[in-house]
Protein backbone atom coordinates (compact mmCIF):
# COMPACT_ATOMS: atom_id res chain seq x y z
CA UNK A 1 0.00 0.00 0.00
CA UNK A 2 2.80 2.74 0.72
CA UNK A 3 4.35 2.16 -2.43
CA UNK A 4 0.87 3.11 -3.69
CA UNK A 5 0.86 6.23 -2.06
CA UNK A 6 2.27 8.51 -4.86
CA UNK A 7 -0.20 7.39 -7.52
CA UNK A 8 -3.21 8.08 -5.29
CA UNK A 9 -2.12 11.33 -3.50
CA UNK A 10 -1.45 12.78 -7.28
CA UNK A 11 -5.16 11.25 -8.79
CA UNK A 12 -6.76 12.67 -5.32
CA UNK A 13 -5.31 16.27 -5.79
CA UNK A 14 -6.25 16.02 -9.77
CA UNK A 15 -9.28 14.76 -8.36
CA UNK A 16 -10.03 17.80 -6.83
CA UNK A 17 -8.51 20.33 -8.96
CA UNK A 18 -10.69 19.21 -11.65
CA UNK A 19 -13.81 19.08 -9.04
CA UNK A 20 -13.05 22.96 -7.93
CA UNK A 21 -12.84 24.05 -11.99
CA UNK A 22 -15.93 21.98 -13.53
CA UNK A 23 -18.88 23.60 -12.91
CA UNK A 24 -17.51 27.33 -13.99
CA UNK A 25 -16.69 27.30 -17.90
CA UNK A 26 -19.93 26.68 -19.84
CA UNK A 27 -19.99 23.52 -21.84
CA UNK A 28 -18.25 24.92 -25.36
CA UNK A 29 -19.45 23.64 -29.25
CA UNK A 30 -16.25 21.56 -29.60
CA UNK A 31 -16.17 19.92 -26.53
CA UNK A 32 -19.56 18.62 -27.10
CA UNK A 33 -18.84 18.41 -30.77
CA UNK A 34 -19.39 14.17 -29.99
CA UNK A 35 -23.30 14.63 -28.65
CA UNK A 36 -24.41 15.73 -32.04
CA UNK A 37 -25.07 12.30 -33.32
CA UNK A 38 -26.53 10.76 -30.53
CA UNK A 39 -29.23 12.90 -30.79
CA UNK A 40 -29.40 12.51 -34.83
CA UNK A 41 -27.15 9.33 -36.20
CA UNK A 42 -27.39 10.67 -39.55
CA UNK A 43 -25.91 14.14 -38.70
CA UNK A 44 -22.52 12.46 -38.42
CA UNK A 45 -19.66 12.59 -40.50
CA UNK A 46 -20.21 9.56 -41.66
CA UNK A 47 -22.16 6.13 -40.44
CA UNK A 48 -23.10 2.86 -41.36
CA UNK A 49 -26.73 1.79 -42.20
CA UNK A 50 -28.02 -0.98 -41.32
CA UNK A 51 -31.78 -1.17 -42.14
CA UNK A 52 -33.25 1.88 -40.97
CA UNK A 53 -30.55 2.39 -38.25
CA UNK A 54 -27.58 4.79 -38.70
CA UNK A 55 -24.71 4.07 -36.86
CA UNK A 56 -22.45 7.12 -36.26
CA UNK A 57 -18.50 5.64 -36.99
CA UNK A 58 -16.82 9.45 -37.56
CA UNK A 59 -17.55 12.68 -36.45
CA UNK A 60 -15.18 14.18 -38.00
CA UNK A 61 -12.73 13.02 -41.00
CA UNK A 62 -9.87 12.28 -38.83
CA UNK A 63 -12.22 11.47 -35.15
CA UNK A 64 -14.04 8.85 -34.69
CA UNK A 65 -17.17 8.41 -32.80
CA UNK A 66 -16.07 6.25 -30.05
CA UNK A 67 -16.76 8.67 -27.37
CA UNK A 68 -20.14 9.63 -28.88
CA UNK A 69 -20.69 5.37 -28.15
CA UNK A 70 -19.68 5.71 -25.09
CA UNK A 71 -21.79 8.91 -23.91
CA UNK A 72 -24.60 7.79 -25.81
CA UNK A 73 -24.74 5.08 -23.16
CA UNK A 74 -23.95 7.45 -20.20
CA UNK A 75 -26.98 9.84 -21.14
CA UNK A 76 -29.21 6.96 -20.45
CA UNK A 77 -29.02 6.70 -16.92
CA UNK A 78 -27.05 10.44 -15.92
CA UNK A 79 -28.95 13.79 -17.33
CA UNK A 80 -26.60 15.46 -19.92
CA UNK A 81 -24.95 18.19 -17.74
CA UNK A 82 -22.21 19.84 -17.01
CA UNK A 83 -21.35 16.81 -14.62
CA UNK A 84 -22.29 14.09 -17.01
CA UNK A 85 -19.95 15.28 -19.67
CA UNK A 86 -16.80 16.46 -17.69
CA UNK A 87 -16.60 13.60 -14.70
CA UNK A 88 -16.19 10.72 -17.03
CA UNK A 89 -13.45 12.40 -18.76
CA UNK A 90 -11.53 13.60 -15.75
CA UNK A 91 -11.59 10.07 -14.44
CA UNK A 92 -10.48 9.00 -17.69
CA UNK A 93 -7.47 11.72 -16.60
CA UNK A 94 -6.62 10.00 -13.25
CA UNK A 95 -6.88 6.65 -14.94
CA UNK A 96 -3.84 7.91 -17.69
CA UNK A 97 -1.90 9.45 -14.15
CA UNK A 98 -2.18 5.88 -12.27
CA UNK A 99 -0.97 4.00 -15.66
CA UNK A 100 1.89 6.45 -15.90
CA UNK A 101 3.14 5.34 -12.50
CA UNK A 102 3.11 1.81 -12.97
CA UNK A 103 4.47 2.08 -16.66
CA UNK A 104 7.63 4.47 -15.16
CA UNK A 105 7.81 2.19 -11.78
CA UNK A 106 8.64 -0.49 -14.53
CA UNK A 107 10.85 1.30 -15.98
CA UNK A 108 13.04 3.12 -13.87
CA UNK A 109 11.74 2.23 -10.18
CA UNK A 110 9.31 4.04 -7.58
CA UNK A 111 10.90 7.57 -7.12
CA UNK A 112 11.00 8.47 -10.72
CA UNK A 113 7.66 7.61 -10.68
CA UNK A 114 6.35 9.02 -8.01
CA UNK A 115 8.36 12.63 -9.15
CA UNK A 116 6.43 11.77 -12.30
CA UNK A 117 2.74 11.52 -10.59
CA UNK A 118 3.38 14.81 -8.99
CA UNK A 119 4.38 16.54 -11.68
CA UNK A 120 1.49 15.04 -14.43
CA UNK A 121 -0.96 15.38 -11.29
CA UNK A 122 -0.56 18.71 -10.53
CA UNK A 123 -0.16 20.24 -14.40
CA UNK A 124 -2.46 23.03 -15.06
CA UNK A 125 -2.77 22.38 -18.82
CA UNK A 126 -3.08 18.27 -18.60
CA UNK A 127 -6.07 18.97 -16.29
CA UNK A 128 -7.58 21.75 -17.84
CA UNK A 129 -7.36 19.74 -21.49
CA UNK A 130 -8.27 16.38 -20.19
CA UNK A 131 -11.10 17.73 -17.60
CA UNK A 132 -12.92 20.31 -20.47
CA UNK A 133 -11.53 17.45 -23.51
CA UNK A 134 -12.37 19.73 -25.97
CA UNK A 135 -9.71 17.98 -28.46
CA UNK A 136 -10.00 16.06 -27.53
CA UNK A 137 -7.59 14.09 -26.07
CA UNK A 138 -8.67 12.26 -22.62
CA UNK A 139 -9.47 9.19 -24.24
CA UNK A 140 -6.33 9.52 -26.33
CA UNK A 141 -3.81 9.76 -23.36
CA UNK A 142 -5.84 6.63 -21.56
CA UNK A 143 -5.67 4.22 -24.40
CA UNK A 144 -1.94 5.40 -25.17
CA UNK A 145 -0.48 4.84 -21.97
CA UNK A 146 -3.12 1.72 -21.22
CA UNK A 147 -1.21 0.11 -24.62
CA UNK A 148 2.34 0.93 -23.33
CA UNK A 149 1.56 -0.74 -20.21
CA UNK A 150 0.38 -3.36 -21.36
CA UNK A 151 2.92 -4.11 -23.99
CA UNK A 152 5.90 -5.58 -22.78
CA UNK A 153 3.34 -9.17 -21.97
CA UNK A 154 0.75 -8.52 -24.55
CA UNK A 155 1.56 -6.81 -27.40
CA UNK A 156 -1.67 -7.69 -29.25
CA UNK A 157 -3.79 -6.73 -26.57
CA UNK A 158 -1.64 -3.14 -26.82
CA UNK A 159 -1.64 -3.04 -30.64
CA UNK A 160 -5.99 -3.18 -30.04
CA UNK A 161 -6.00 -0.60 -27.81
CA UNK A 162 -3.88 1.75 -29.84
CA UNK A 163 -5.97 1.10 -32.80
CA UNK A 164 -9.40 1.90 -30.65
CA UNK A 165 -7.32 5.03 -29.71
CA UNK A 166 -6.40 6.03 -33.44
CA UNK A 167 -10.17 5.71 -34.61
CA UNK A 168 -11.22 8.03 -31.27
CA UNK A 169 -8.50 10.46 -33.27
CA UNK A 170 -6.27 9.64 -35.72
CA UNK A 171 -3.47 12.35 -34.19
CA UNK A 172 -2.97 9.05 -31.56
CA UNK A 173 -0.09 8.62 -35.08
CA UNK A 174 1.77 11.06 -33.38
CA UNK A 175 2.71 9.55 -30.44
CA UNK A 176 2.87 6.18 -31.97
CA UNK A 177 5.17 7.17 -34.91
CA UNK A 178 7.35 9.17 -32.34
CA UNK A 179 7.57 6.10 -29.59
CA UNK A 180 7.85 3.26 -33.08
CA UNK A 181 11.26 5.42 -34.49
CA UNK A 182 12.84 6.62 -31.27
CA UNK A 183 12.64 2.68 -30.24
CA UNK A 184 14.28 1.47 -33.40
CA UNK A 185 17.08 4.38 -33.30
CA UNK A 186 17.80 3.09 -29.60
CA UNK A 187 16.80 0.19 -29.31
CA UNK A 188 16.94 -2.15 -32.56
CA UNK A 189 17.57 -5.43 -30.90
CA UNK A 190 14.97 -5.16 -28.84
CA UNK A 191 12.47 -4.00 -31.49
CA UNK A 192 13.52 -6.28 -34.10
CA UNK A 193 12.90 -9.47 -31.26
CA UNK A 194 9.43 -8.24 -30.46
CA UNK A 195 9.10 -8.45 -34.15
CA UNK A 196 8.46 -11.75 -35.01
CA UNK A 197 5.93 -12.83 -37.81
CA UNK A 198 3.11 -14.63 -35.51
CA UNK A 199 3.38 -11.76 -33.18
CA UNK A 200 3.36 -8.98 -35.85
CA UNK A 201 1.20 -10.73 -38.07
CA UNK A 202 -1.38 -10.76 -34.43
CA UNK A 203 -0.20 -7.42 -33.19
CA UNK A 204 -1.38 -6.05 -36.92
CA UNK A 205 -4.72 -7.74 -37.26
CA UNK A 206 -5.91 -6.08 -33.70
CA UNK A 207 -4.39 -2.61 -34.79
CA UNK A 208 -6.78 -2.87 -37.57
CA UNK A 209 -9.54 -4.42 -35.28
CA UNK A 210 -9.67 -1.41 -32.84
CA UNK A 211 -9.08 1.03 -36.07
CA UNK A 212 -12.11 -0.88 -38.09
CA UNK A 213 -14.29 2.41 -38.16
CA UNK A 214 -11.41 4.43 -39.30
CA UNK A 215 -10.77 2.02 -42.05
CA UNK A 216 -13.48 1.13 -43.44
CA UNK A 217 -14.24 4.76 -43.52
CA UNK A 218 -10.96 5.44 -45.72
CA UNK A 219 -11.42 2.37 -47.88
CA UNK A 220 -15.66 3.96 -48.45
CA UNK A 221 -13.30 7.14 -48.97
CA UNK A 222 -10.27 6.35 -50.21
CA UNK A 223 -7.72 7.99 -48.05
CA UNK A 224 -9.86 10.80 -46.80
CA UNK A 225 -8.72 11.04 -42.83
CA UNK A 226 -4.46 11.76 -44.56
CA UNK A 227 -5.78 13.17 -47.91
CA UNK A 228 -8.12 15.94 -45.95
CA UNK A 229 -5.64 16.91 -43.29
CA UNK A 230 -2.01 15.83 -43.64
CA UNK A 231 -0.93 19.48 -45.30
CA UNK A 232 3.20 19.71 -44.67
CA UNK A 233 3.70 23.62 -44.46
CA UNK A 234 6.58 25.58 -42.90
CA UNK A 235 4.50 28.56 -42.67
CA UNK A 236 2.90 28.54 -39.12
CA UNK A 237 6.53 27.33 -37.76
CA UNK A 238 6.97 30.74 -36.10
CA UNK A 239 4.37 30.70 -33.73
CA UNK A 240 4.41 27.07 -32.71
CA UNK A 241 7.50 27.07 -30.03
CA UNK A 242 5.84 29.73 -28.09
CA UNK A 243 2.56 27.83 -28.14
CA UNK A 244 4.29 25.02 -26.71
CA UNK A 245 6.06 27.05 -24.04
CA UNK A 246 3.01 28.97 -22.72
CA UNK A 247 1.35 25.06 -22.63
CA UNK A 248 4.24 24.31 -20.55
CA UNK A 249 4.36 26.76 -18.32
CA UNK A 250 0.56 26.66 -18.16
CA UNK A 251 -0.66 30.35 -18.80
CA UNK A 252 -1.51 29.37 -23.08
CA UNK A 253 -5.90 29.01 -21.88
CA UNK A 254 -5.76 32.94 -20.20
CA UNK A 255 -6.80 34.20 -23.26
CA UNK A 256 -9.02 31.21 -24.52
CA UNK A 257 -11.67 30.30 -21.55
CA UNK A 258 -11.46 33.03 -19.33
CA UNK A 259 -12.52 36.56 -19.58
CA UNK A 260 -10.51 38.54 -20.53
CA UNK A 261 -9.91 42.22 -18.67
CA UNK A 262 -12.53 42.75 -15.43
CA UNK A 263 -15.59 44.16 -16.71
CA UNK A 264 -18.51 43.26 -14.70
CA UNK A 265 -16.47 41.36 -11.98
CA UNK A 266 -18.47 39.25 -9.36
CA UNK A 267 -17.51 39.57 -5.98
CA UNK A 268 -16.96 35.46 -4.48
CA UNK A 269 -19.77 34.35 -2.22
CA UNK A 270 -19.00 30.70 -0.57
CA UNK A 271 -15.62 30.11 1.59
CA UNK A 272 -14.32 28.42 -1.00
CA UNK A 273 -14.77 31.26 -3.46
CA UNK A 274 -13.14 33.88 -1.22
CA UNK A 275 -10.11 31.34 -0.03
CA UNK A 276 -9.23 30.63 -3.83
CA UNK A 277 -9.56 34.76 -4.95
CA UNK A 278 -7.55 35.55 -1.40
CA UNK A 279 -4.88 33.12 -2.31
CA UNK A 280 -4.29 34.65 -5.53
CA UNK A 281 -4.51 37.84 -4.31
CA UNK A 282 -1.87 37.40 -1.54
CA UNK A 283 0.37 34.82 -3.75
CA UNK A 284 0.22 37.53 -6.12
CA UNK A 285 0.21 37.02 -10.19
CA UNK A 286 0.90 33.22 -11.03
CA UNK A 287 -0.02 32.95 -14.36
CA UNK A 288 3.02 30.93 -15.68
CA UNK A 289 4.28 27.75 -13.49
CA UNK A 290 7.97 27.44 -12.93
CA UNK A 291 8.09 24.33 -14.99
CA UNK A 292 10.21 26.35 -18.68
CA UNK A 293 12.88 26.39 -16.04
CA UNK A 294 12.74 22.91 -14.90
CA UNK A 295 12.55 21.55 -18.65
CA UNK A 296 15.51 23.31 -19.13
CA UNK A 297 17.46 22.80 -16.11
CA UNK A 298 16.64 18.71 -16.44
CA UNK A 299 17.42 18.91 -20.25
CA UNK A 300 20.70 19.77 -19.73
CA UNK A 301 20.63 17.59 -16.79
CA UNK A 302 20.05 14.40 -19.01
CA UNK A 303 23.36 14.66 -20.53
CA UNK A 304 25.68 14.78 -17.95
CA UNK A 305 23.93 11.14 -16.89
CA UNK A 306 25.52 9.58 -19.80
CA UNK A 307 26.49 6.68 -17.65
CA UNK A 308 23.40 5.73 -15.83
CA UNK A 309 21.83 2.60 -16.77
CA UNK A 310 18.62 4.76 -17.41
CA UNK A 311 20.50 6.81 -19.85
CA UNK A 312 19.22 5.13 -23.27
CA UNK A 313 15.64 5.43 -21.82
CA UNK A 314 15.87 8.96 -20.94
CA UNK A 315 17.52 9.85 -24.80
CA UNK A 316 14.83 7.64 -25.82
CA UNK A 317 11.54 9.91 -24.24
CA UNK A 318 13.29 13.06 -25.54
CA UNK A 319 13.63 11.61 -29.28
CA UNK A 320 10.29 10.48 -29.25
CA UNK A 321 9.15 13.98 -27.67
CA UNK A 322 10.98 15.76 -30.18
CA UNK A 323 9.43 13.73 -33.32
CA UNK A 324 5.77 13.84 -32.06
CA UNK A 325 6.35 17.47 -31.98
CA UNK A 326 8.19 17.72 -34.85
CA UNK A 327 4.79 16.26 -37.06
CA UNK A 328 2.12 18.39 -35.29
CA UNK A 329 4.85 21.70 -36.20
CA UNK A 330 5.63 20.84 -39.68
CA UNK A 331 1.52 20.29 -40.40
CA UNK A 332 -0.45 22.68 -41.14
CA UNK A 333 -3.09 23.61 -38.88
CA UNK A 334 -1.59 21.51 -35.69
CA UNK A 335 0.16 22.27 -32.82
CA UNK A 336 -0.95 26.02 -33.17
CA UNK A 337 -3.37 25.45 -29.49
CA UNK A 338 -3.30 23.56 -26.36
CA UNK A 339 -4.96 20.98 -27.54
CA UNK A 340 -2.61 19.57 -29.90
CA UNK A 341 0.59 20.39 -27.90
CA UNK A 342 -0.55 18.71 -24.91
CA UNK A 343 -0.34 15.82 -26.93
CA UNK A 344 3.22 15.03 -25.92
CA UNK A 345 2.20 14.18 -22.40
CA UNK A 346 2.73 12.28 -19.85
CA UNK A 347 6.52 12.56 -21.37
CA UNK A 348 7.50 15.66 -20.15
CA UNK A 349 6.88 14.85 -16.97
CA UNK A 350 8.39 11.54 -17.18
CA UNK A 351 11.87 12.53 -18.82
CA UNK A 352 11.55 15.00 -15.88
CA UNK A 353 10.98 11.99 -13.05
CA UNK A 354 13.28 9.83 -14.90
CA UNK A 355 16.30 13.26 -14.46
CA UNK A 356 15.66 14.45 -11.52
CA UNK A 357 15.74 10.69 -9.81
CA UNK A 358 18.97 9.83 -11.37
CA UNK A 359 20.73 13.15 -10.17
CA UNK A 360 19.06 12.62 -6.12
CA UNK A 361 20.87 9.30 -6.62
CA UNK A 362 24.07 10.55 -7.40
CA UNK A 363 23.82 12.40 -4.17
CA UNK A 364 23.07 9.80 -1.90
CA UNK A 365 23.44 12.16 1.47
CA UNK A 366 21.22 15.43 0.46
CA UNK A 367 19.99 13.85 -3.02
CA UNK A 368 16.59 13.08 -1.78
CA UNK A 369 15.85 15.93 0.29
CA UNK A 370 16.89 18.28 -2.39
CA UNK A 371 14.92 16.30 -4.96
CA UNK A 372 11.45 16.11 -2.58
CA UNK A 373 11.95 20.31 -2.03
CA UNK A 374 12.44 20.90 -5.77
CA UNK A 375 9.36 18.71 -6.89
CA UNK A 376 6.91 20.28 -3.90
CA UNK A 377 8.08 23.81 -5.42
CA UNK A 378 6.93 23.26 -8.73
CA UNK A 379 3.88 21.06 -7.54
CA UNK A 380 3.07 24.05 -5.18
CA UNK A 381 4.02 26.28 -8.26
CA UNK A 382 1.69 24.78 -10.61
CA UNK A 383 -1.36 24.59 -7.91
CA UNK A 384 -0.90 28.03 -7.46
CA UNK A 385 -1.66 28.31 -11.53
CA UNK A 386 -4.31 26.60 -11.39
CA UNK A 387 -5.88 28.54 -8.81
CA UNK A 388 -5.29 31.34 -10.71
CA UNK A 389 -7.37 30.28 -13.22
CA UNK A 390 -10.07 29.56 -11.00
CA UNK A 391 -9.83 32.83 -9.07
CA UNK A 392 -10.49 34.68 -12.63
CA UNK A 393 -13.21 32.50 -13.25
CA UNK A 394 -14.79 32.69 -10.15
CA UNK A 395 -14.31 36.89 -10.48
CA UNK A 396 -14.41 37.31 -14.43
CA UNK A 397 -16.04 34.50 -15.82
CA UNK A 398 -15.64 32.29 -18.35
CA UNK A 399 -15.18 33.74 -22.04
CA UNK A 400 -15.55 33.06 -25.66
CA UNK A 401 -16.91 30.22 -26.53
CA UNK A 402 -17.39 28.85 -22.99
CA UNK A 403 -19.66 31.73 -21.82
CA UNK A 404 -21.95 30.20 -19.06
CA UNK A 405 -24.91 32.04 -20.65
CA UNK A 406 -25.23 29.29 -22.78
CA UNK A 407 -27.03 27.52 -19.27
CA UNK A 408 -29.68 30.88 -19.45
CA UNK A 409 -30.05 30.68 -22.16
CA UNK A 410 -30.71 27.12 -22.47
CA UNK A 411 -33.72 27.63 -20.34
CA UNK A 412 -34.72 30.66 -22.18
CA UNK A 413 -35.57 28.56 -25.35
CA UNK A 414 -38.31 25.46 -25.72
CA UNK A 415 -40.86 24.80 -28.02
CA UNK A 416 -43.65 27.74 -26.36
CA UNK A 417 -41.62 30.74 -27.54
CA UNK A 418 -40.86 29.33 -31.12
CA UNK A 419 -41.43 26.80 -33.53
CA UNK A 420 -38.20 26.81 -34.78
CA UNK A 421 -34.29 28.77 -33.83
CA UNK A 422 -32.66 29.84 -36.28
CA UNK A 423 -28.79 30.22 -35.29
CA UNK A 424 -26.95 32.99 -36.55
CA UNK A 425 -23.43 32.35 -35.41
CA UNK A 426 -20.93 29.49 -34.23
CA UNK A 427 -20.60 28.42 -30.74
CA UNK A 428 -24.06 27.53 -29.18
CA UNK A 429 -25.62 24.82 -31.16
CA UNK A 430 -24.41 21.50 -29.37
CA UNK A 431 -24.99 22.85 -26.28
CA UNK A 432 -28.79 23.34 -27.46
CA UNK A 433 -29.29 20.26 -28.77
CA UNK A 434 -27.48 18.79 -25.31
CA UNK A 435 -29.49 20.70 -22.84
CA UNK A 436 -33.09 19.56 -24.59
CA UNK A 437 -31.71 16.69 -25.38
CA UNK A 438 -31.92 17.04 -29.35
CA UNK A 439 -35.60 17.85 -28.96
CA UNK A 440 -35.03 21.43 -29.62
CA UNK A 441 -35.77 22.42 -33.44
CA UNK A 442 -32.60 24.35 -34.56
CA UNK A 443 -31.41 25.79 -38.29
CA UNK A 444 -29.32 27.78 -39.77
CA UNK A 445 -30.27 30.75 -41.59
CA UNK A 446 -28.88 31.37 -45.64
CA UNK A 447 -26.55 34.05 -44.51
CA UNK A 448 -24.17 35.35 -47.16
CA UNK A 449 -20.48 34.79 -46.38
CA UNK A 450 -17.85 37.27 -46.26
CA UNK A 451 -17.33 39.54 -48.72
CA UNK A 452 -20.69 37.99 -50.77
CA UNK A 453 -23.66 38.92 -51.74
CA UNK A 454 -26.88 37.28 -51.10
CA UNK A 455 -27.23 35.15 -54.03
CA UNK A 456 -30.27 34.37 -56.12
CA UNK A 457 -29.81 30.51 -54.54
CA UNK A 458 -30.55 31.88 -51.18
CA UNK A 459 -32.74 34.56 -51.80
CA UNK A 460 -36.03 32.65 -51.48
CA UNK A 461 -34.89 30.59 -48.65
CA UNK A 462 -33.91 33.65 -46.41
CA UNK A 463 -37.07 35.22 -47.17
CA UNK A 464 -38.88 31.87 -46.21
CA UNK A 465 -37.24 32.16 -42.62
CA UNK A 466 -37.21 35.96 -41.93
CA UNK A 467 -40.70 36.23 -42.88
CA UNK A 468 -41.96 33.73 -40.72
CA UNK A 469 -43.30 34.91 -37.64
CA UNK A 470 -42.81 31.26 -35.84
CA UNK A 471 -39.12 31.77 -36.19
CA UNK A 472 -36.72 33.38 -33.68
CA UNK A 473 -33.28 34.04 -34.18
CA UNK A 474 -30.23 33.63 -32.15
CA UNK A 475 -27.35 35.55 -32.53
CA UNK A 476 -24.14 36.81 -29.91
CA UNK A 477 -24.43 40.42 -29.16
CA UNK A 478 -22.08 42.25 -31.47
CA UNK A 479 -19.02 42.28 -29.02
CA UNK A 480 -19.38 38.92 -28.32
CA UNK A 481 -19.38 37.28 -32.13
CA UNK A 482 -16.94 34.40 -32.67
CA UNK A 483 -17.60 35.09 -36.82
CA UNK A 484 -17.47 39.11 -36.49
CA UNK A 485 -19.75 40.52 -38.99
CA UNK A 486 -21.95 37.50 -39.34
CA UNK A 487 -25.02 39.75 -37.86
CA UNK A 488 -24.31 42.53 -40.33
CA UNK A 489 -24.26 40.56 -42.64
CA UNK A 490 -27.69 39.06 -41.99
CA UNK A 491 -28.98 42.52 -41.20
CA UNK A 492 -27.97 43.32 -44.40
CA UNK A 493 -29.65 40.83 -46.31
CA UNK A 494 -32.58 40.81 -44.80
CA UNK A 495 -32.89 44.67 -45.06
CA UNK A 496 -32.55 43.71 -48.92
CA UNK A 497 -35.56 41.73 -48.81
CA UNK A 498 -37.71 44.24 -46.74
CA UNK A 499 -37.28 42.98 -43.00
CA UNK A 500 -36.09 44.51 -39.98
CA UNK A 501 -34.97 43.13 -36.62
CA UNK A 502 -36.85 43.35 -33.44
CA UNK A 503 -35.04 42.02 -29.84
CA UNK A 504 -37.28 40.00 -27.81
CA UNK A 505 -35.18 39.07 -25.12
CA UNK A 506 -31.27 39.62 -23.92
CA UNK A 507 -29.38 37.05 -22.44
CA UNK A 508 -26.31 37.63 -20.03
CA UNK A 509 -24.01 35.46 -18.21
CA UNK A 510 -23.03 35.07 -14.75
CA UNK A 511 -21.76 38.59 -14.36
CA UNK A 512 -24.36 40.15 -16.13
CA UNK A 513 -22.34 41.08 -19.53
CA UNK A 514 -25.22 40.39 -22.53
CA UNK A 515 -23.95 37.73 -24.60
CA UNK A 516 -27.29 36.24 -26.25
CA UNK A 517 -30.09 38.31 -28.06
CA UNK A 518 -33.34 36.21 -29.01
CA UNK A 519 -35.25 38.09 -32.05
CA UNK A 520 -37.47 38.06 -35.14
CA UNK A 521 -38.20 39.72 -38.13
CA UNK A 522 -40.89 42.40 -39.22
CA UNK A 523 -42.12 43.62 -42.60
CA UNK A 524 -40.17 47.06 -42.54
CA UNK A 525 -43.40 49.83 -43.35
Amino acid sequence: MKSRLAPILGCLVFLLAGLALLPWPGLQNDELFFSGPIYSPGAAFYYLELGSTKIPLMVMSYSGALKTWLYAGLFQVFPPDQWSVRLPVLFMGMATIWLTWVWVKRLAGPRAAAVTVALLSTDTIFLMTNLFDWGPVAIQHLLLMAGLVAAPQNLVLAAGLWGLGLWDKALLIWPLIGLGLASFVLFPKEFVRHLRPRTLGLAMASFLLGALPLVWYNVARPGETATQNTHLSLAEMRGKPLVLQQTIQGSTLFGYMVFPGDTAPKAPRSLFERASVKIANVAGDHAMNWMVPAWLIGFVFSFFLWRSPHFRLILFLLLATAIIWLQMALTKGTGGAAHHTILLWPFPAVILGFVFSEVASRLPRFGPQLLWAAVAVLCAQNLLTTNQYLARFIVNGPGGGWTDALDNLAQVVDHKRASWYGLVDWGYLTGLQLFHEGDLPLFSPHIPAEGQELSDADRPELLREVSNPEFLFIRHTDDKQMFPGVNQRLHKAAASLGYSEVVEKTVADHNGRPVFELFRFRKQL
